[in-house]
């Protein structure tokens, strides 16, 4: 039966790694062997598109290419397809944060793009929320206005685009 439950981890090792990206690790323990020694199995990240909240009537295009327009808060995060869960490297990124009394402030917008990892930072004075505008060739280009720190100094949002060839599928 040990043999059985050591084979049973294995496989459940070998299923979870051949998953997309990672989120938060969970602890599984292998007992079959005579040390007990734990292997850490990673669940999948989700590749559910990110909603779609429309762009804000605040958007000004061709903003200027940076990412820092300020300090106190930074946000970084990871581009992903949902079609294949993998990153997406060169997607612009347009910002336009809300700071409290100032509204948008054209000196707090700002344009960037993903690195070959499909991972971006963006630092700015802190924010009521963040506008976004997402974009990358062969996917669909969306508005994200639901990012609120609520205070915090650093936050994490991480953007799954759908392909264009699916802009008619719904999730």
């Amino acid at each position: 039966m040990k043999k059985q439950s050591w084979h049973l981890a294995l496989f459940v090792i070998m299923l979870w790694n051949s998953a997309c990206s990672a989120a938060e690790p969970t602890d599984v323990a292998v007992t079959s062997l005579p040390s007990t020694p734990t292997s850490r199995v990673i669940p999948p990240r989700s590749c559910k598109p990110t909603l779609d909240d429309g762009v804000s009537p605040s958007y000004k295009p061709n903003a200027p290419e940076r990412d820092v327009v300020g300090q106190g808060h930074v946000l970084t995060g990871v581009l992903l397809s949902s079609e294949t869960c993998e990153p997406i490297a060169n997607a612009r990124l347009e910002f336009w944060p809300e700071e409290a009394g100032f509204g948008h402030p054209d000196s707090a917008r700002a344009t960037l793009f993903t690195d070959q990892n499909g991972r971006y930072r963006f630092e700015c004075n802190p924010p009521e929320h963040i506008h976004m505008r997402i974009s990358a060739p062969g996917y669909r280009t969306i508005g994200v206005n639901s990012y609120h720190p609520e205070g915090s100094a650093e936050g994490v949002l991480d953007i799954v685009l759908m392909p264009e060839k699916f802009s008619n599928t719904y999730y």
